[in-house]
C-alpha cells in the first residue's frame, strides 16, 4: 500500500530537529526506514517545519515504528492509504460496475 504521511515539527523543537536532519549522513538517510518501508518521495516546507512523505509498505507496524522514532520531535496528523492513477482508475471502474450491476 501507498501511504500519504504529513508531519509537523513541534515549534519548540524545530531548530534542533532541523539541525539534526541537516547533519544526517547519506548513510543515515538511506537507512532511516525499516526494510519493509520504501520512501517514494519527501517534500519539506522548511520555514514552517512541516512536510509530506509518500511511502510504500504492506507492514503498518513497521511504518508506525518509523513514525514513533520521530514522535519526540514531530506530530503526524495524517497517515492514510492513497492510490496511484492505476489503482484509482481500477477502484472507480469497480464502483461504476457495481452501480450498474
Amino acid at each position: 500500500m501507498i501511504f500519504l504521511v504529513t508531519y509537523q515539527v513541534d515549534r519548540d523543537k524545530q531548530a534542533d530537529t532541523q539541525a539534526f536532519f541537516a547533519h544526517m549522513t547519506d548513510e543515515q538517510i538511506a537507512g532511516e526506514y525499516p526494510a519493509d518501508v520504501k520512501q517514494i518521495g519527501r517534500w519539506h516546507d522548511v520555514a514552517n517545519g512541516n512536510g509530506v512523505i509518500i511511502v510504500e509498505t504492506d507492514n503498518q507496524e513497521a511504518l508506525t515504528g518509523w513514525i514513533m522514532g520521530w514522535s519526540g520531535q514531530c506530530t503526524f496528523p495524517i497517515v492514510k492509504p492513497v492510490l496511484d492513477d492505476d489503482g484509482a482508475r481500477k477502484a472507480v471502474k469497480a464502483m461504476l460496475a457495481a452501480q450498474q450491476g
